[in-house]
């Protein structure tokens, strides 16, 4: 299954559990075994699994792995890193190969985890939703460096913000924004500071 730069789509697996797929993912779905497994590789999805204690059910994101423990939770694959919020239930996270490490997560937390690495933090239920907002076709931004901002807005666009000057990235926006808004956006970062904007 694969999403268009900008689309998302919903899916229903053959075990009742549901996915829902971000702009400009692709996803490979094991079919016709009893295998649950699922690969996501590339983009982000967020993930409302069936418990069955005796299928667990697995996303690979390359080196990493998110085993359900009968959970809701989103995963994002950007080249080796995959980062992963838990919204519901428990999860483990999962690194293969020679330096293999995992880590439980609990509702509230945040892993990001590299090939060699996994890192866990608490998010708060506000960041959480903040974090779904694309499910509702919106960016939530609190305290966001313009440049982080306009590579979040650049998932969804084809036409793409670019941000001329280190200190100008550095500038942080507050804000709530249609995926797709980026004049808005534009406006919005040009009247806050002053900026000139150029198409």
């Amino acid at each position: 299954y694969a999403t268009p730069v900008g689309g998302r789509e919903l899916l229903t697996l053959a075990d009742g559990s549901q996915t829902e797929l971000n702009t400009d993912t692709v996803l490979r779905v094991a079919t016709g075994t009893a295998n649950r497994e699922v690969w996501l590789d590339k983009g982000e999805a967020f993930f409302e699994i069936r418990h069955d204690a005796a299928h667990p059910f697995v996303v690979n994101t390359g080196a990493q792995r998110v085993v359900d423990l009968g959970t809701k939770f989103t995963a994002r694959r950007n080249g080796g890193l995959t980062e992963v919020s838990l919204l519901e239930g428990r999860a483990k996270i999962e690194i293969a190969g020679p330096m293999a490490h995992s880590a439980i997560l609990s509702p509230g937390d945040v892993a990001v985890a590299t090939a060699t690495h996994v890192s866990v933090s608490a998010k708060s239920t506000q960041d959480l939703a903040d974090r779904l907002g694309w499910q509702r076709g919106m960016l939530v931004f609190r305290h966001t460096p313009l440049a982080e901002a306009a590579e979040n807005f650049n998932r969804y666009n084809i036409r793409k913000i670019v941000i001329a000057g280190a200190g100008v990235g550095q500038l942080t926006i507050n804000g709530t924004f249609p995926t797709n808004a980026t004049d808005l956006f534009s406006r919005a970062a040009r009247d806050a500071f002053g900026l000139h904007v150029e198409v």
